[in-house]
Order: C-alpha cells, then structure tokens, then sequence
C-alpha cells in the first residue's frame, strides 16, 4: 500500500507540473495572519488546545477556498466565522438577489460586517474557470481540476544534551538519536485527496526511510455529487457538538466568547497529522443531500500500559516510543469501532443521530485513586447521541444529548442571539454525569478529555458600541458533583474573562484583557494532635494582559506585550509572575519574511507560569509556557527561492537566571539554558 501511495502520488505529481502549473497562493500572507491570530486568541490552558490539526484545518480551508456561489449549508459551515443563521442568509442572498461578483459583497448579507468579513476573507471565493460536470467521474480532468501536490521535510533538535541520551539502553535511555524528522507527500485537487505522513519523534530510532515510528495514509474522494465523502485509511469524526464522537481541535473558552460553546461540525475528515491520537483507520463514507448517511469502519494499534496479562489501563495518547520499555508496550492493543450517523437538513436547521461500538481485545481496569472511580472499564464501549442546530427566528439554537452503554448521560444546549444592534450573547448549559463514559467524546467543558463529572452555564456577551471598539466578556460557573484529579470530594468553580478590543486604524491595535479562574482544591496541613487534615479551599489565578500591534509600514511590523499573573494555590500565599516582550515582523521583499522577539519572564513559581504564542514553521503550534526567572529569544526566518518552494527556518534559546538543570527526568539537561533548530521545506506544485 505504501509503495501504491508514492506511485499514485509521484504520477499525479507529474501531471500537475503540466496541466496546473499555475501558482494559486496568492492570499498566503492573509491567511497566515489569520491563523497566527486564530492561535493567539485561543487559552492555553483550555482542554481544546491540544495539536496541530486545528492549525492544519484553518490552512487547508484557505488552499481550498469555500465557494459562496455554489456552496450548500453545510460546506458554508466550515468557514470560520459563519454560523448557521448567516448560511442561510447568504445563500438566500444570491437566490434572491445575484451572485456574488465579489468577496466584498458579503457585506450586503445581513449579519456579515467589516470584522465578519475580514475574518471570512481567506477561506472564500466566487469561482473561477471552467465548472465541470458532476457526472464526468471518468475524466481525469475532473479528479485533477485545482490539484496541488505538495512534499514537507521537517527537521529539529534540542542542541543541549538530555539525560535520556547520557544513560544506556539498559538504564532506561533513549535508544534513538535527538533528532525529530517529518515528512508529508500530500496530492490535493477539487475532488481526491491523496496522503502519506511520516514522523520519528526525539529519542525514537530510525534505521531506514520505510521504520518510521509514526505513518498516516489515506486515498479520500471529496464532494462527488450526492457521495460527499469516501475516505480509505485514516480519518477523523467530528459530529455534532461533541458528546458522543470528536476528533481533533476545537475552539474553547477564549477572546471569541460568543462562538465558544457551539461546535460546527465537521463530520468525516481525512486525516493527514502527525499527532499519534484522535484518528481512525478504515473506512468512512458520507452519502446523501438534505438527508445525509455516514458509516465508518476502524481497525487500529494502540499502546496502553499492562497491568498484568490481558490487562490494562487505557491506551495512552503521547505516542512516544524512545526506550525499552515503551517500544515493548508499542501497538500491543487492538481497537475496533464502527458505527454511524444520520443527519436531516431542514428549512430550519438540522437534526442529528450518531451512535458507535468500541471494541478492545484487552481488558481495560481504570486506576485505584478515588477520583478514577467512575472511569471507563471493560472490552466494550458503545455511546449513542441525538443533536440539533436549529434557526428560531433571529436565534441560533443547539444541542446535544447522548447516554453511554453503562447509562450515563451527557446533555449541552445553549442559544446564540442578538441582544440589540451592536450585541450578540451567547447562552450555554452542560450536564455530564459522573459515569458518562463517551470515550471518544470531547464536548465543551472545563475537565480535559472526555465530557464527564461536570456540570456548568456559560454565558458570553460581545458589545460593539463603534466601528473601531468591542467589549467582550464571558463568565463559566461549573461544578464536579465527583471527585476529580487531585480531590477526594466535589468541588466547584468558576472563571471569567474580560476583553477592550481597540482598533485606532487599520495600522494600530490595542487591547486590553483580564481573565481570572477560581476552583476549590484540597490541601493538608497538621492538626492539633499532629495528624494530617484534609481542607478544601479556593485557589485562584488572575491574570491582566496588554498588548499593542502597529503596522509601521507593508515591511514592518511591531507587537509588545506585557502581562501580569497572580496565583494562589489552596493553603498557600499568592505568588507573582510577569511577561514583558517585543517583537518584529520584517518583509523586505515578497520572497523573504523575518519574525523576531526577545522576551523577559520573571515568575515566583510554576503556579504563576506565563504562555507566549510564538510564529514557527508552518503546521507546527509553539505555545511557550515559561516560569521562574529568565529570557528567550527566537528567530524564524521564512525564504520563497521559487515559486514552488518554501523554506522555514528557526532557532530559539530560554536562558534561566536562578537555575543550574533545566528539565526533569530524561529530558535533563545539565545548565541554564535550552535552545532548539527547527527547518523546513515545502515544496508545491
């Protein structure tokens, strides 16, 4: 199969190069900032921050651009920024009114604005060429029309030496070399998808092009008619809002409060990411129009840890395999699935059923630990799930119910409405009993994971009182009615976030942010009679950020940020963290591109840790989180020498002020300071 996946790709290849030689990357810089700023809004900390993948879906929407003239609702609905209710208007529109000449047209739908619209921009078009015919399936023309194929080589390596390749193999060290090599062959047109993904992680052995610890592949088939999609190898499952089958990112609680809780979904995606978890092997099919059927099939290796013989714990998601004994425990578990979805579009909106059965050749037994009691244990899983997004006048409404095979539930309903001309507010309701066990479930929530052991109202709220102002905020009140992570009773909690959006001109943005969560914890301490005593209390963590962009000229552009963190963890006093940074954007040319930023940390602790997104080569999220006392300083450099091809290059360095080892464990390095390589090429045709 693989040697079939580089022949077919090498002839499409081939073929591109001759009949598509035209370069289609024209609104790559656009698109770039749009995905930097996607990944600046987003929390850190929010259990939906988790890969690549979300990264890789905003870019492969902007390669393949949504057509507003012809696309349907649900094609509408993968484009960042639009909901169900405008959809519809939009298609209305050109119903009603005309086609679109032009993107900017979409000003003249209700409810689309200037922000709307330059939110949108990247990942729409109005057509171009030729249409062909839906029926000509035997022409190649129709399967290569708008293909792209594109071939990355990624390489990076930690310079500073590890503990983890000081020891020996039979100590437990890292049995590969500190390099971390990717590659992808990806061919790509209007209609076919073709992939292989390769990938070896620090530590991991490599002893030729075909041992590869991590390879991904698929054949798709996209939007041929009334088969919406067909996908042989890996993919993903994305439906509804969550409960019962989620795969890959989503956005959580952050600065776009008003679209947090309700998901778009995505239904069946191929997959091509390096991220070993989340994704299935098989088959899956989508068919249909207003009434849509999808089945998929899966088949795959896990690792998981063995307690004794056929037992374990649940497969684990890392993917490393760097010494003797993860490479014993690689790929020792079997995992079945296979279910379905249906799905109704109505004039109204849409309604949904999906339902799954999982299967292990294992048996998995959760830990001992109080707050494991409600886990997941057996060979079986099934989960089954109902959901909604309908349009009640001016109100979106949306929803979830689903129940696992033990009879757990898991319930999340909320609306999203204006609340005058210049406000929109949206409403959420999550219920996840403590013994929901939809394992391959992510539904919005606080806990990381699966939705389970919550419940929580979340309410947001955008105001734009002017053009160039919004205020925005958000407020989230939960409870875990079982213990969690670290307790041995429920707790509650809450968080909040609020936003002063300032745009003087289209060259200088400022805004202004603070986000504060407070969550009971438990602590010990001594009693009178010298025995340890368990007590609840609140910790807290408050932070208050200010960020300036200036645009000073199209070659140069400045951001400065300073940031400020109080943290008090339960029994304990508050401690302090500061973040000050500035850095540079330089484009002197349209083939050349330099990001720079030096930054200065100082915290008490790890409870007062401060996060930095930082630019870095394409398809890779770099979240720095920093702590203690120090600085870091990185570079990337962006080169074009050809029109078909691209090199990233980067070289980051943290310089600690108090500390002789950074790191812990294998990843130990003896001194103050950690710097990393990081280069890649793409090449596209």
């Amino acid at each position: 199969m693989m040697k079939y996946l580089y022949l077919t790709g090498l002839l499409l290849y081939c073929h591109a190069v001759v009949v598509f030689a035209q370069d289609k990357d024209s609104t790559r810089a656009e698109v770039q900032e749009d995905l930097e700023q996607a990944l600046e809004d987003f929390d850190p900390e929010s259990p939906e921050f988790n890969n690549e993948r979300l990264v890789q879906y905003l870019q492969d929407l902007a390669d393949q651009p949504v057509n507003i003239n012809t696309a349907d609702t649900d094609i509408l609905l993968q484009v960042p920024g639009i909901n169900l209710k405008i959809g519809r208007s939009i298609i209305e529109y050109r119903s009603k009114v005309k086609p679109f000449e032009r993107v900017d047209e979409l000003v003249n739908v209700p409810g689309i604005g200037a922000v709307t619209l330059e939110k949108v921009r990247p990942y729409v078009t109005v057509g171009s060429g030729p249409s062909l015919g839906r029926t000509l399936y035997t022409d190649h023309r129709y399967w290569t029309y708008g293909g792209r194929t594109e071939l990355y080589s990624r390489f990076g390596q930690t310079l500073e030496q590890q503990e983890g390749y000081r020891r020996g193999r039979s100590a437990g060290g890292y049995l590969g070399s500190a390099a971390k090599y990717y590659q992808r062959l990806r061919y790509k047109s209007n209609h076919l998808s073709l992939n292989l993904t390769q990938e070896k992680d620090p530590g991991e052995p490599l002893t030729g092009p075909g041992s590869f610890d991590y390879t991904s592949w698929h054949i798709a088939l996209e939007d041929n008619g009334k088969l919406r999609k067909f996908v042989a190898g890996d993919f993903g499952l994305s439906f509804g809002q969550g409960l019962v089958l989620w795969d890959g990112g989503a956005f959580g609680k952050g600065r776009e409060v008003t679209g947090a809780v309700n998901r778009n979904e995505r239904g069946v995606s191929s997959y091509s990411s390096a991220r070993e978890a989340g994704f299935h092997r098989g088959a899956a099919v989508t068919y249909g129009g207003r009434f849509q059927v999808t089945g998929f099939y899966s088949h795959r290796k896990r690792t998981a840890s063995v307690i004794r013989g056929d037992t374990i714990r649940f497969p684990k998601s890392d993917g490393y395999h760097r010494t003797v004994n993860e490479l014993n425990q690689r790929n020792n578990t079997r995992q079945k699935l296979y279910g379905g979805r249906l799905r109704m579009e109505l004039p109204f909106g849409f309604l949904g059923a999906t339902a799954y059965q999982a299967m292990f050749n294992r048996y998995i037994k959760p830990g001992s630990s109080v707050y494991n009691r409600y886990d997941f244990s057996g060979s079986y899983a099934s989960a089954v799930g109902v959901d909604y997004s309908l349009m009640l006048g001016h109100i979106l409404a949306f929803g979830e119910v689903a129940r696992s095979r033990n009879g757990g539930y898991g319930v999340i309903a909320g609306i999203e409405s204006p609340a005058g001309k210049n406000t929109d507010v949206t409403l959420g309701y999550r219920r996840y009993s403590k013994d929901f066990q939809s394992i391959m479930g992510n539904g919005f929530g606080e806990s990381s994971g699966e939705p389970q052991n919550e419940l929580g109202v979340y309410l947001g709220v955008r105001h734009a009182p002017g053009s160039r102002i919004t205020l925005s905020g958000y407020i989230d009140q939960y409870r875990f009615p079982a213990p969690r992570f670290g307790t041995h009773q429920p707790t509650r909690g809450y968080d909040w976030l609020g936003l002063i959006d300032v745009r003087f001109s289209k060259r200088l943005q400022f805004y202004l942010q603070a986000r504060s969560e407070t969550k009971e914890e438990e602590y010990e301490e001594t009693g009178p009679s010298g025995r340890l005593l368990r007590k609840l209390d609140h910790a807290r963590r408050t932070s208050l950020r200010i960020h300036l962009e200036y645009q000073v000229n199209p070659k140069v552009r400045l951001r400065a940020r300073g940031e400020a963190v109080k943290s008090r963890k339960a029994g304990e006093k508050a401690e302090h963290g500061y973040l000050l940074y500035q850095d540079i954007r330089f484009t002197p040319g349209p083939r050349w591109k330099a990001d720079a930023r030096i930054t200065v940390f100082d915290t008490e602790s790890f409870n007062t840790r401060v996060y930095q997104f930082e630019n870095d080569l394409l398809y890779v999220l770099s979240n720095q989180m920093l702590f203690e006392q120090g600085q870091r300083l990185y570079l990337l450099l962006n080169y074009k020498p050809f029109d078909f091809m691209e090199i990233w290059g980067k070289f980051g360095i943290t310089i600690y002020e108090d500390r002789h080892v950074t790191g812990s464990g294998l990843d130990e390095i003896q001194g103050n300071r950690r710097s990393d390589i990081r280069v890649q090429v793409r090449i596209r045709i």
